[in-house]
């Protein structure tokens, strides 16, 4: 074979090679190509990542979300509701906030508010929010108000269109007109068996809502919600009074009653009908809201904690029990600052009576309950 048709083998054989490495380069890069084109395509863009966020967004174990229900068209705020999850005992609350609250916002915030909005007037209404700032980090703004007011934490906010809301959420009865997680809903979180399940179910609404926190954040909570008792879940109404066409919330009771849902130990019983916190406003007779001081006068051992027990179970707020050092007492008796607030606590005991009285009561509490020895629970 001569020199020349050797070097032809040879370099017919190194086109060939160089071929080869040019065609898997090409379908290399071509398949990362597509393979990114894919993810593009498919990459859920969160909402929260848009814009630059104004609160300190939180997902803590205490789950307190502020969900907003809008017109579509106006972009008017129809309902507010405060949804409390506490993780660690799988308690889940709604509290109906109107959306024609009005605040009046403090000096020090609007200062730094006005700066952003114009708009915004230092009596502000909750129904307006949209109309003061705009974007979604209003939702935000909402958020800052609305928890000065209440003088509590909200995590972060969910908001949607009102025929969206419409369809997870319904008022709970006649009597209590307060907001909870619709049959639907309820029925589609019962077929979750795992936290896979729950996850597919918020992934499934994820995109037709607002909200300022990630998908993957919300799903951190799925575990835990599969857990929650849906006999036990609860729903009030914000504490506060009508004026006029606007609401004003009463600060110190929605206080406690968040504090009070908090500090709760895992619910064992359904919500109360009657002696729970809830309603707009308080009602006549109502020690709800309130704090109460147990004090046994009976010498039967454990009474005043046993008591403690059974009227938190029904979302009262005891802040403590002790003894009664003035002799011991054969019918209870209950003192408060106004003689209306101890009348629901009457059906708890057999012979009780309530006193007024303009002294100060044990552990400074509004209600004090001193335990008589016919009250023995045995």
């Amino acid at each position: 074979m001569s020199k020349q048709s050797v070097a032809r083998i040879i370099l017919k054989t190194f086109l060939k090679t160089i071929g080869i490495i040019v065609l898997f380069i090409g379908v290399g890069v071509l398949g990362y190509y597509l393979t990114m084109l894919y993810l593009k395509q498919t990459a859920r863009v969160e909402r929260s990542s848009q814009y630059t966020h104004v609160i300190n967004v939180n997902t803590g174990n205490e789950s307190s979300n502020l969900i907003y229900s809008f017109d579509e068209k106006t972009k008017k705020i129809e309902a507010m509701v405060l949804e409390l999850f506490d993780e660690t005992t799988k308690n889940l609350v709604y509290i109906t906030i109107p959306a024609n609250t009005q605040i009046s916002i403090s000096g020090e915030t609007y200062t730094e508010l006005i700066k952003v909005s114009q708009q915004l007037p230092q009596l502000a209404k909750m129904s307006e929010i949209n109309n003061y700032f705009s974007g979604d980090v209003a939702y935000e703004y909402g958020i800052m108000i609305l928890q000065e007011e209440l003088k509590a934490d909200i995590g972060y906010f969910t908001a949607m269109p009102s025929g969206q809301f419409n369809q997870y959420f319904e008022k709970k009865s006649k009597k209590n007109p307060a907001y909870q997680p619709s049959k639907t809903l309820l029925a589609n979180a019962a077929k979750c068996k795992s936290k896979g399940d729950m996850n597919d179910l918020i992934e499934s609404m994820w995109d037709k809502l607002i909200c300022d926190i990630t998908l993957s954040q919300k799903q951190n909570y799925s575990s835990a919600l599969t857990q929650v008792k849906q006999e036990y879940i609860r729903a009030y109404e914000a504490y506060g009074k009508e004026s006029g066409d606007v609401f004003l919330l009463s600060k110190r009771k929605n206080k406690k009653l968040i504090n009070n849902i908090w500090e709760s130990e895992a619910f064992t019983s359904p919500q109360p009908t009657k002696g729970g916190a809830s309603g707009k406003s308080e009602a006549k007779g109502s020690s709800s809201g309130h704090t109460i001081q147990i004090t046994n006068a009976s010498n039967i051992t454990g009474l005043a904690a046993a008591y403690k027990e059974k009227l938190q179970a029904d979302n009262l707020n005891v802040i403590d029990v002790g003894n009664y050092f003035g002799g011991k007492l054969q019918k209870t008796k209950i003192l408060t600052k106004k003689k209306s607030w101890g009348e629901d606590l009457l059906k708890y005991f057999k012979n009780a009576t309530i006193e007024e009285t303009s002294e100060k009561l044990t552990n400074g509490a509004d209600i004090e309950i001193i335990l008589g020895v016919q009250d023995n629970l045995s």
